[in-house]
C-alpha cells in the first residue's frame, strides 16, 4: 500500500515535468526558420533594373529623385551602387541641379552620393544666369547639405565662358563655386 501511495504522488510531478519539456521543445520548434541562411557578403542582396527613387519634403513637394538603369546593394552595407545614376535635386519643387555619371553609389543614412566616370552637374538657367555645367571624372554630392565637390580635373561651362580647374566645391544654397588649383578661365560676355 505504501508503494501505491508513492507512485500516486509521483505521477503529477512527472506530468508537470513532461509538460514543461514539451512546452520548451514546441517553443524551439516554432522559432526555428528552415529558410534562413547566411548571405554571401560578396553577392548583392538586392538588385533592381530601371529604378526610380523619389523623396518628398514635409509639404509634399519634390525634394530629390534618383534614376538608374541598375541598382544593387550588398548585405549589411549602407551603400547602394548604381549604373548610369541620374540625380535631380529640388527646392520647393523647383529643380536646382542635376548630376549624371556612368557609375555611382549612395548612402541613404548620410545622404551622400559618389559619382564616377564622366560626371556632369547641370545647374539650369534662370533669369539671372545661363545654364552651368560642371564636368569631371568623379564627384561627391551631399544631398542633405546641398554640396558638391571634386578633386579631379574639372571643366566648367557657363554660357560661352569656360573654366578649367583641378577640383572644385559648389555650395548650392549660396550659389558659390570655388575652383581649387591650376585654374584657367576664358570669360565671354
Amino acid at each position: 500500500m505504501i508503494k501505491l501511495l508513492r507512485s500516486h504522488r509521483l505521477f503529477p510531478v512527472l506530468l508537470v515535468g513532461l509538460t514543461a519539456l514539451l512546452t520548451i521543445w514546441l517553443d524551439q520548434i516554432s522559432r526555428w526558420d528552415s529558410h534562413r541562411r547566411e548571405l554571401d557578403p560578396d553577392k548583392p542582396e538586392y538588385v533592381a533594373e530601371n529604378m526610380i527613387a523619389t523623396r518628398y519634403d514635409k509639404q509634399g513637394k519634390l525634394m530629390d529623385r534618383l534614376i538608374a538603369t541598375r541598382m544593387w546593394q550588398y548585405p549589411g552595407k549602407p551603400d547602394a551602387y548604381f549604373e548610369n545614376p541620374d540625380l535631380y535635386q529640388y527646392q520647393q519643387g523647383v529643380l536646382q541641379y542635376h548630376v549624371t555619371g556612368e557609375t555611382g553609389r549612395y548612402n541613404n543614412k548620410s545622404q551622400q552620393a559618389y559619382f564616377d566616370k564622366k560626371v556632369v552637374l547641370i545647374k539650369p538657367a534662370d533669369s539671372k544666369q545661363p545654364e552651368t555645367r560642371l564636368v569631371s571624372s568623379a564627384m561627391f554630392v551631399d544631398t542633405g547639405k546641398r554640396f558638391a565637390s571634386s578633386k579631379a580635373p574639372s571643366v566648367i561651362y557657363q554660357g560661352n565662358s569656360v573654366a578649367n580647374s583641378i577640383g572644385f566645391s559648389y555650395l548650392e544654397s549660396q550659389g558659390l563655386l570655388n575652383l581649387y588649383s591650376k585654374t584657367k578661365i576664358v570669360y565671354a560676355k
